[in-house]
């Protein structure tokens, strides 16, 4: 029990302390907003532009530290939402801040917290002052002259010593009573108002948290590249590598045996088995990633791809340098599932692939001459491509056309190669 109490006693003090602490910040505050308010109104004359920026700065500094006290003392973590301001260029930097809704934000905070702010703060500590006046005016009237008088509330007045007793006490043990029931109740008040004004608007947060969304999903994407080039080499350099040996270990037998038929042909058959798994594992290596993509990139995979294909196929692609490496085979792989769709189902006599890289955007066109009505189905062959796409926010238009057959348009996010 008398732990609790001292908690509470030490509670109650150190909220005290900070809201007379804010007080005096509040004069800080308005030296910062008239700085900035008054650099803004002379920006006209240029050179007070980066005399704005550093009140900008200068209120930010402000504004997070009042985060950082909302969020130790109260528990109320509340973002910032500014927009980074740029290394250099006073001219750059001052209308970036300018721009920033944030910069505006803390104004409107600092205004609010001179006046809303400041009285939501005075209650404790009026209170407290006023409580510990109260109960020690007895002994302070002594040190007061003859017919000295001092007016409290509802007509109320203390002329002497008794009257300090008899009125001064029961209205300190009232004032700190006040303080002690509301001071919590009222600092909560001032750090929801203050959190209120602070917190960034609902635009921002969904910003930032599409932005932290598009990062993860990269990161995941690059993961699971990472993974599969790992699974690519472990499958070349171990499994396939202990076939190769096998299959060559069953030939020397097989020279071993050459005088029992019917062991040269169980051998034989395995060998055949061996060679048949090799082929398969190494079709499942390429599956992963060919690796003419590695050596070549995009314009030279496809190329390579176009020379397998029993179509005469045209190949128009302009892509500066390398593309990242998982856009760059899932761009691969759907071209090769849309030419391999267009041999299975087109009837076409000619095919091409085109695209070009502007503008952060990799577009490409895979189309064909021959009877069309591609489109996407659920589970269908298009349906695998988007679905491959939609990792990075690509998507896949079908363009079908009764005189040219079908035209596939793909359009892929991409930042500079």
């Amino acid at each position: 029990m008398t732990n609790q109490l001292a908690r509470l006693i030490a509670g109650r003090r150190r909220l005290l302390g900070w809201a007379a602490v804010l007080i005096l910040v509040v004069l800080g505050e308005l030296v910062m907003l008239t700085w900035a308010l008054s650099a803004l109104t002379l920006s006209l004359l240029w050179i007070t532009a980066p005399l704005f920026t550093g009140a900008v700065l200068a209120n930010r500094a402000l504004a997070g530290h009042r985060r950082a006290w909302l969020d130790r003392e109260l528990g109320m973590p509340v973002a910032d939402g500014y927009r980074p301001l740029p290394a250099t260029g006073w001219w750059a930097r001052f209308t970036t801040a300018l721009r920033d809704p944030a910069t505006w934000r803390d104004m409107r905070w600092m205004l609010v917290d001179m006046t809303a702010g400041l009285v939501l703060l005075a209650v404790p500590v009026i209170a407290f002052a006023a409580g510990a006046l109260s109960l020690t005016l007895p002994l302070l009237w002594l040190l007061l002259p003859d017919g000295a008088a001092l007016d409290y509330p509802f007509g109320a007045t203390v002329e002497d010593t008794v009257d300090a007793v008899t009125i001064g006490v029961p209205w300190g043990i009232a004032c700190l009573a006040v303080f002690w029931l509301f001071t919590p109740v009222v600092m909560r008040a001032y750090g929801r108002l203050t959190a209120a004004l602070l917190r960034p608007g609902d635009r921002w947060l969904l910003t930032e948290r599409v932005e932290h969304l598009a990062s993860s999903r990269a990161q995941t994407v690059d993961a699971q590249a990472g993974e599969l080039r790992r699974i690519e080499r472990d499958l070349h350099d171990g499994a396939q590598a202990h076939l190769v040996a096998l299959g060559m270990s069953l030939g020397m037998v097989e020279n071993l045996v050459r005088h029992d038929p019917a062991a040269r042909e169980l051998l034989a058959e395995a060998r055949a088995h061996n060679a048949q798994a090799i082929s398969e594992l190494r079709a499942l290596i390429t599956g992963l990633r060919p690796q003419v993509l590695n050596d070549r990139g995009l314009i030279g995979a496809v190329e390579s791809l176009a020379l397998r294909i029993p179509l005469p196929i045209d190949i128009e692609l302009d892509v500066p340098g390398r593309l990242p490496e998982p856009v760059e085979t899932a761009a691969y792989f759907t071209i090769s599932e849309a030419l391999a769709n267009t041999v299975k189902h087109s009837g076409a006599t000619r095919a091409w692939v085109r695209g070009s890289w502007a503008d952060d955007m990799l577009r490409l066109q895979v189309g064909d001459n021959g009877r069309g009505g591609a489109v996407v189905r659920p589970g269908g062959g298009l349906d695998g491509i988007r679905q491959r796409l939609a990792a990075f926010d690509g998507v896949l238009t079908p363009a079908p056309d009764p005189v040219s057959g079908t035209t596939l348009v793909i359009e892929v996010p991409v930042p500079s190669p």
